[in-house]
């Protein structure tokens, strides 16, 4: 897989709550390499097909007296 260079813009309490986790989970990593695990983390738990298809109901040219409740 190759690796693509992203640029992110921290809040200072973004980042400074990073840099908690880092140095109370994984003090061995740099910031860009806990961006990486935890980018990585979330994209796991992701649904494996993408976005689900939104339900949107009846087309306007579906509805009739038969489907009212």
């Amino acid at each position: 897989m190759s690796a693509t260079a992203v640029t992110i813009l921290l809040e200072e309490a973004e980042l400074a709550a990073l840099d908690r986790s880092i140095r109370d989970a994984r003090p061995a990593l740099t910031r860009e390499q806990a961006l990486t695990k935890i980018v990585t983390a979330w994209a796991a738990a992701q649904p494996a097909s993408g976005r689900t298809e939104i339900d949107e109901g009846m087309r306007p040219s579906e509805l009739n007296a038969s489907n009212d409740m």
